[in-house]
């Protein structure tokens, strides 16, 4: 919609195309999900790792018993695993419901806790409740420390939506007001510069983008399925 008004208005259908592929691509780049929903996950495990702590802590049954309760209060976006995970572990067995567990998430913070109840479980022992509590605390500070690199992560995204509003603003001025100015790009060599000029933004933004994408860290506690891949 918004690349067919910049053709209409301008004339030009390189500025259609670039008006298109800016509204559909810059939104995930200036505003990326993956890290939100990763410290919300992050904090998510945070407190589902303390709260199966507590209910070891309390006594009332052993890890298979607390886990199958845990997974009735666990926060979004744990919900739906947790769930699967005390499902899996009535059906398949512990192990392998935590190993699938892991897999599932894909996350070296879920591996941690993983590797640690499967360590419990299979050496046994007391003072796992302590250990989940230790995990909690560590897991906090590292969503608080998350989130601080992410805000500095985003101060470039904000630039960049700075000099996008202000180039925007711009080259609308000049269309409605200096139209005159702008024939040069009526040529087909004209809208070859156009192209170029758009590719050169696009390579930009997309170089920005990967200097500020947090990295996959990797994972330690790997099915032999997972390592086949």
């Amino acid at each position: 919609m918004l690349g067919t008004l910049a053709w209409w208005a301008t004339g030009w259908p390189v500025a259609g195309a670039i008006t298109t592929a800016t509204t559909v691509g810059l939104p995930p780049v200036l505003a990326p999900p993956a890290a939100k929903e990763a410290i919300a996950r992050a904090e998510a495990l945070t407190t589902w790792t303390r709260r199966l702590g507590d209910l070891l802590a309390s006594g009332s049954g052993g890890l298979s018993h607390a886990i199958t309760r845990s997974a009735a209060t666990a926060p979004e976006p744990l919900t739906s695993p947790v769930q699967r995970l005390a499902h899996r572990m009535r059906t398949q067995g512990t192990e392998t419901a935590l190993r699938a567990f892991a897999d599932d998430l894909a996350d070296p913070a879920v591996d941690t806790v993983v590797l640690a109840l499967l360590l419990r479980l299979r050496a046994g022992g007391r003072g796992l409740a302590d250990l989940l509590h230790q995990h909690a605390e560590t897991q906090a500070r590292e969503v608080t420390s998350r989130r601080q690199i992410e805000a500095d992560r985003a101060k470039p995204r904000t630039t960049v939506r700075c000099l996008l509003g202000i180039t925007v603003a711009m080259l609308t001025g000049l269309v409605a007001f200096a139209g005159d100015y702008l024939t040069p790009f009526d040529t087909p060599s004209g809208q070859g510069v156009l192209a170029g000029l758009g590719l050169l933004g696009a390579a930009a933004v997309a170089w920005m983008h990967r200097l500020t994408r947090p990295g996959t860290p990797p994972r330690y506690l790997l099915s032999p399925a997972t390592e086949n891949r």
